[in-house]
């Protein structure tokens, strides 16, 4: 797998308003810390079936194990200064009671403090444009750093961030807020495309986190109430639109780096990591918990 050497940022939030399904207002706030509507999980429970979405595929991790057919486990990216080692070990990735479980835990593995897990869909399950969503519920502790994200699957041949990259949902151990962004050629690391999103209750809880993506837009939701939607020219101003090809699904648990270190501050006991985190993890290995994700396509 090619290493991916970028750093995701915490400056340059943007403000504004969007209307979500049903005339819900919602306030999206950049790192000057507004205070933000968001949508209950209920709204995305209740939300009908958009007219023209039909489902193609999904994962409802309703077995006892990983389905190989869907994902790869990644354990040889080591970027951004994360702090975790990712394995194969179903003590850091399992599937059980209907939900997929990446669990960080702080145990000492290849020069690393913490071990967590990452799988990727990439070669298996790849989506042009499409609706991707996934019903998420997260830990929370400044420096864990959860992410369901997309990245263009020809990465290999022409690297990041010319591949494109689309972070639907990522979140640095804060219950209250969760950002997404675009990477290209032009705009990557320190994005100017990205926002932070408020949830109306805590990450802890599951929420259904979602984009969708076209040839003139990408949109996001959370719970089915849109709260952001950025066009292709306000791509194109910084740099070229790499979004109308095929992209792989990533779901991982990171913990510390240099994203989480830009919001906490803190520089030891680890990059990102204080020292709170590292007591929560060695108590209780702390687990990002998937119940299904699933796509549709536009018909």
């Amino acid at each position: 797998m090619t290493t991916i050497t970028h750093s995701k940022r915490s400056g340059g939030w943007k403000r504004f308003l969007a209307l979500g399904l049903g005339g819900t207002m919602l306030l999206a706030a950049g790192c000057g810390g507004e205070l933000e509507q968001g949508a209950p999980e209920q709204a995305g429970q209740q939300e009908q079936k958009l007219a023209g979405w039909v489902q193609i595929w999904s994962d409802e991790f309703n077995g006892t194990s990983v389905d190989q057919s869907n994902w790869s486990y990644i354990t040889d990216i080591h970027v951004n200064n994360e702090q975790q080692q990712y394995t194969t070990s179903s003590s850091n990735v399992s599937v059980s009671n209907g939900t997929l479980k990446l669990t960080a835990r702080a145990e000492s593995k290849n020069g690393y403090p913490f071990t967590s897990g990452r799988l990727e869909s990439a070669g298996k399950r790849q989506f042009g444009h499409t609706r991707i969503e996934a019903r998420i519920k997260m830990p929370v502790g400044p420096g864990l750093w959860p992410a369901f994200w997309l990245l263009g699957s020809d990465i290999n041949q022409v690297g990041w961030p010319q591949c494109g990259e689309l972070d639907i949902m990522e979140n640095v151990g804060y219950g209250d807020w969760i950002s997404g962004a675009l990477h290209g050629p032009g705009y990557s690391g320190n994005t100017p495309i990205n926002s932070r999103f408020y949830p109306n209750s805590s990450v802890s809880n599951f929420h259904v986190y979602r984009t969708e993506y076209s040839p003139s837009d990408i949109k996001w939701f959370i719970d089915g109430v849109q709260v952001k939607q950025v066009n292709k020219a306000d791509v194109t101003r910084y740099g070229n639109w790499v979004y109308d090809k095929q992209f792989f699904i990533i779901l991982n648990l990171a913990v510390g780096g240099s994203y989480p270190q830009g919001v906490n501050g803190a520089s030891s006991p680890y990059p990102g990591v204080p020292q709170s985190t590292l007591d929560l993890i060695r108590k209780t290995p702390q687990s990002m918990e998937v119940d299904w994700v699933r796509v549709f396509q536009w018909q």
